[in-house]
């Protein structure tokens, strides 16, 4: 009996978390109801660590999908960058030369000069407040969330035609609200004003025609906003040769902070550099907290999961004293008494993790079907006109968080795993036996 934990008997089979070791871990845990029920407690044990893990990864990614949600609903077509250059009558070629810098930035959607002005909207005796967007042709291609989401007309003529023929893209709902289709003419009315000989100052207008009507989803937008060529806003609103103004999206708006440095020599100019973070810091400072709450909840959900692992293991350690005492007299080591039962805690804790982080997974990318499915009884979870959401519960699996909500899971779980199987390691032989 000796040689079973002769270190290189059996083909290294007895080393520490060999063959042997694994395969009595396995033992004990199907032990059976007459000897004190450990299967079940571990089969509950799994189900917990699996339930939490399924929980966790699902409720972050529905978290992190709805975050997306609204910050694409807040900021709307606003940029995540915002670049102000402190350099008056900038040649047109040096703008586009720093445009084209910015777009090749790894982690840039898109870099383009946009101007943005408060106005007013007159159409069929009708007067709407909004804001004019000056954006180049070029700009305006490269601003897919605008070009693609063109419901009525086109941007074909985009910025041409003289006078009042020039042509401007509007929002739907703006447009619905104030009676206009394409090829309707609305009077544009700037902050500024112009005197007059016969009464008070007068605001300076100019009457465009609606080339193309959009719908990008977005109803802060869709109210409120008309795309104009760039220069033709600049000459509206008598901006040109001031400071420059350029806006960049991004693949991941929370990254932005990481972009200030790297935008600041990619613009090599005197500038002033924003991000949605620091015109948004309310918002910001709510996000954050709530991302904070959500992984400090998870920690807890785990925590209380592991306890019927640590019940397991306690009971495991009490009904089988007899067998630590026997293992103990024919060689077997105080390290490989922990080893046993560690395994033994872990393979429930690391079979659990695996198959929530799977079940989690699936329930993220199926979450449609998901949707449907509860709505049958339910009824319409999230109603489209009321939350603005179409497409279903909004996800985003975060797979650094999925990875980080599995580690975490294992490693509490093996955390609760070591004492008892520490407990089982000191355990006197002698004691074990006396009564036997």
């Amino acid at each position: 009996m000796n040689e079973l934990y002769t270190p290189d008997s059996n083909g290294g089979q007895n080393r520490p978390f060999g063959a042997v070791e694994r395969k009595i871990a396995r033992r004990y845990l199907g032990a059976k109801k007459s000897e004190g029920g450990v299967a079940i407690i571990a089969w509950i044990s799994f189900i917990c660590i699996m339930l939490a893990i399924t929980a966790m990864i699902t409720i972050m990614s529905i978290m992190n999908g709805f975050r997306a949600k609204v910050l694409e609903l807040t900021l709307g077509t606003q940029g995540h960058v915002f670049v102000e250059i402190l350099h008056a009558n900038m040649p047109p070629d040096d703008i586009k030369a720093i445009e084209q810098r910015l777009a090749a930035m790894p982690g840039v959607k898109t870099a383009m000069e946009i101007t943005t002005s408060p106005v007013g909207f007159m159409a069929n005796e009708q007067l709407f407040a909004g804001q004019v967007m000056g954006i180049s042709n070029q700009g305006l291609a490269d601003f897919k969330i605008v070009s693609e989401n063109i419901e009525y007309g086109n941007a074909d003529g985009f910025g041409l035609g003289g006078g009042s023929d020039h042509q401007i893209l509007m929002g739907g709902f703006l447009a619905a609200g104030m009676g206009l289709n394409v090829n309707d003419r609305v009077r544009i009315l700037t902050p500024k004003t112009r005197a007059s000989a016969f009464g008070p100052p007068t605001p300076i207008s100019k009457i465009y025609t609606v080339g193309g009507i959009f719908r990008t989803g977005l109803y802060a937008t869709d109210t409120t906003t008309v795309f104009m060529e760039i220069e033709q806003a600049k000459l509206l609103f008598g901006t040109r040769g001031e400071t420059i103004k350029i806006q960049m999206r991004l693949d991941d708006p929370d990254r932005v902070e990481s972009f200030k440095e790297p935008v600041a020599e990619a613009v090599a100019l005197p500038a002033s550099i924003e991000t949605w973070h620091d015109r948004n810091k309310t918002q910001y400072a709510a996000l954050k907290t709530e991302q904070i709450a959500m992984r400090l909840i998870f920690v807890i959900v785990v925590i209380i999961s592991v306890f019927p692992i640590l019940a397991a293991m306690l009971m495991l350690v009490k009904n089988k004293a007899k067998d630590i005492a026997i293992l103990r007299t024919i060689g077997s080591t105080r390290g490989s008494i922990l080893r046993i039962f560690f395994i033994a805690g872990t393979m429930i804790g690391f079979l659990g993790t695996i198959v929530g982080l799977v079940l989690g997974v699936l329930l993220c990318l199926n979450m449609p079907a998901v949707q449907k499915f509860i709505e049958v009884f339910t009824g319409p979870l999230f109603p489209p006109d009321i939350y603005q959401i179409t497409g279903g519960i909004p996800t985003k699996i975060v797979w650094t968080e999925v990875i980080a909500v599995a580690l975490c899971g294992f490693i509490i779980s093996a955390i609760a795993t070591f004492f008892p199987s520490w407990g089982a390691s000191k355990t006197d032989p002698v004691d074990a036996l006396r009564y036997e």
